[in-house]
């Protein structure tokens, strides 16, 4: 789940050597070859991507949008990210802005045009729907963050070896330990050979997750795994968010200046 993220769920796919079964893994070990993935020949220092977002609710209705989104990465797995609402009319000109850190929640922005306002988005407000979607502000920060957790942001567990969409796959029970994060526990599916996320499950007090996210469609952009189809689903609420990703690019040597509350007021050029 990228980023909103949307897009934002895309690993690093080459580099180290993943762990194999055989050297039977703790989960730990797997989540640092993961962050070494990251961090190593499938580094990248900014992005962009075009999404379409297909919103569906539990009685059938739908709604589109469409954005392009741009994210950098700065030392100390720090992100900035900013998305350009672009259809359909009632959204045109929306911008969000995040600037996410390692081990604290991110600062969140939201432009909204017809009142020529920016928003920023406080505690209480980050459990809200990003826009209508299945993801909330919480979410967002969530997922751009947890690729950097250490054992003292969620205690980890390999719970067992599953496939997914026929993709042999290690899975990874997380345990938070920071309030902020807000879910009492985090699975995660992590394709056995490449550490790629299949499937994402967050959980509060009930037994059924809360949220569930499943990556598909896997290509490489250059040395840069990106799924195309991202789907986010509310199982209590019978909702659904489609995400299709197309035009992503990396390395783009993006300006300081587009990652700021002024570009959020300027709008996409």
């Amino acid at each position: 789940m990228r980023t909103v993220a949307l897009g934002v769920l895309a690993l690093l796919l080459a580099g180290p050597r993943p762990p194999t079964a055989s050297a039977a893994p703790t989960a730990r070990e797997v989540l640092d070859q993961r962050k070494a993935l990251d961090d190593t020949t499938r580094k990248w220092t900014d992005r962009q991507e075009h999404l379409k977002l297909t919103i569906k609710d539990a009685r059938g209705g739908e709604r589109e949008r469409a954005l392009m989104l741009y994210e950098r990465r700065l030392p100390s797995d720090e992100r900035q990210t900013i998305v350009f609402f672009e259809s359909p009319a009632e959204v045109k000109g929306t911008g969000f802005l995040a600037y996410t850190y390692k081990g604290r929640p991110a600062d969140q922005w939201l432009y909204l045009p017809e009142l020529k306002r920016i928003r920023q988005i406080t505690p209480r407000s980050r459990t809200e729907s990003f826009v209508g979607t299945d993801l909330s502000y919480q979410d967002l920060d969530i997922i751009q963050e947890m690729s950097s957790w250490s054992e003292a942001d969620a205690r980890s567990s390999l719970r067992s070896e599953e496939t997914v969409d026929g993709v042999p796959t290690y899975v990874i029970e997380l345990i938070p330990q920071r309030e902020d994060i807000g879910y009492k526990k985090i699975v995660i599916w992590l394709g056995r050979d490449d550490l790629v996320p299949r499937r994402l499950e967050f959980y509060g007090d009930a037994s059924e997750p809360t949220k569930r996210i499943v990556q598909r469609d896997l290509h490489d952009v250059g040395r840069i795994p990106m799924s195309q189809h991202i789907e986010v689903e509310t199982p209590a609420r019978g909702s659904r968010t489609t995400i299709e990703s197309s035009d992503a690019a990396f390395d783009q040597h993006y300006e300081d200046d587009l990652f700021t509350q002024r570009a959020l007021e300027r709008g996409q050029r």
